[in-house]
């Protein structure tokens, strides 16, 4: 089953496929001249016998012509028969859009990364699979705000990966979080937050507290609750509690509708009727990690 470690580095690939070069020249590769990034089929079939599916696949253009293609996955565990699926990957993408294809692994450790870099021996002379990975070490640094607000998803992956070392990390995410469109917010934060310790913890909801910043994050506000008394009187810390309880419950409909599920009739209903704020605050983290938005509510 997807869990959200898998699948929140792949949705911020979706969301943003600039990321893709941006990984890809990270690892000390050039990047060919382009236009345009953007998704492409993550369907890597050729035929019938066994449907293969990779993570994500992003396609750089320059004008009409495709000049690359980023097949990206993200790998939990040593899996070794997924690691014999990655060159038909390649193989097939490169046989579909007719330009160079590169592989790169998004992993959580950077003892896994090192064990999915292992060549993969297909048997024939010069055609092996070295593939590209990225760890914690090797993910780039976001600590300027301007990087920041540029590649908001490249700052969420940075803070994940280095925000229990570098407090700069976690000042760059809360900018890049008030830059990213609001749907995306509520379930960005909760994984930079997933990956830190306490300590790293406490400094980004310190961070998010709009006393820190002149600009007074409207994202601070409305999703960890703190606000001004002249603020939006949904997001007060000492505003009444109903109306704290209206934004978790639309922070709720916001993560599930970003994961891409469509939330019935009923499911809104109950969420949106709910008032009691602990349950809403304890849907919010839950929302990234159901298989079905009922799942919420057994």
């Amino acid at each position: 089953m997807p869990t959200r470690e898998h699948e929140i580095p792949l949705r911020l690939v979706q969301n943003q496929p600039a990321l893709a070069p941006v990984l890809v020249r990270a690892l000390g590769f050039e990047i060919p001249r382009h236009t345009e990034v953007v998704n492409t089929n993550t369907a890597l079939t050729n035929c019938d016998p066994r449907e293969l599916n990779a993570d994500g696949a992003v396609l750089l253009r320059d004008g009409p012509r495709n000049v690359m293609a980023v097949v990206v996955e993200r790998q939990n565990g040593r899996d070794k028969e997924k690691r014999l699926t990655w060159p038909a990957y390649l193989v097939n993408l490169h046989t579909r859009l007719e330009c160079p294809t590169l592989l790169v692994v998004l992993c959580p450790t950077d003892s896994l990364a090192s064990w999915c870099a292992a060549p993969i021996r297909t048997g024939h002379p010069g055609f092996d699979l070295a593939p590209l990975t990225i760890g914690p070490s090797r993910m780039p640094v976001i600590a300027r705000d301007e990087q920041a607000r540029e590649l908001p998803e490249l700052a969420v992956l940075s803070a994940h990966a280095h925000g229990n070392s570098d407090p700069r990390t976690l000042r760059a995410v809360v900018e890049a979080l008030d830059s990213t469109p609001e749907r995306n917010r509520a379930f960005y934060y909760d994984y930079v937050l997933s990956g830190l310790n306490e300590a790293a913890r406490e400094e980004l909801e310190g961070l998010m507290a709009v006393e820190t910043y002149e600009w007074q994050s409207d994202f601070a506000r409305k999703y960890v609750g703190i606000g001004r008394e002249e603020g939006r009187e949904e997001g007060r810390e000492e505003g009444r509690e109903e109306g704290r309880a209206a934004e978790a419950a639309r922070s709720v409909l916001s993560v599930l509708e970003a994961r891409g599920f469509t939330v019935s009739d009923e499911v809104r209903r109950r969420v949106e009727g709910c008032a009691d704020l602990a349950t809403l605050e304890k849907w919010v983290p839950a929302a990234v990690t159901v298989d079905r938005p009922e799942d919420l509510l057994d």
